[in-house]
């Protein structure tokens, strides 16, 4: 699902970079890598792409759980992790 859905931006947003690439002065200048970060709220711990997407891309993501804390008679936090985020990010 996720994986899919950045092998698509990803592969648009490459050929439209190559569309642009019209004069010579253009294509002097050096290719510079677009960096791509999205976030998804999950219920549960969920694995993100970890690896090269293009020779040279590299992709992978964190995953930062979500707390809900509470302190209890005796003054004690208590805290329970009730979904997750996941950071994916590409370069």
């Amino acid at each position: 699902m996720i994986v899919s859905r950045l092998a698509f931006v990803f592969a648009t947003g490459l050929a439209g970079a190559g569309v642009m690439l019209a004069s010579p002065a253009d294509a002097q200048r050096r290719w510079v890598k677009p960096y791509y970060s999205e976030e998804y709220d999950v219920g549960r711990g969920a694995r993100g792409y970890e690896g090269f997407l293009f020779p040279d891309y590299y992709c992978s993501y964190k995953r930062y759980p979500r707390r809900v804390c509470s302190t209890d008679k005796r003054g004690r936090e208590r805290c329970r992790v009730v979904g997750w985020r996941l950071e994916q990010t590409c370069q």
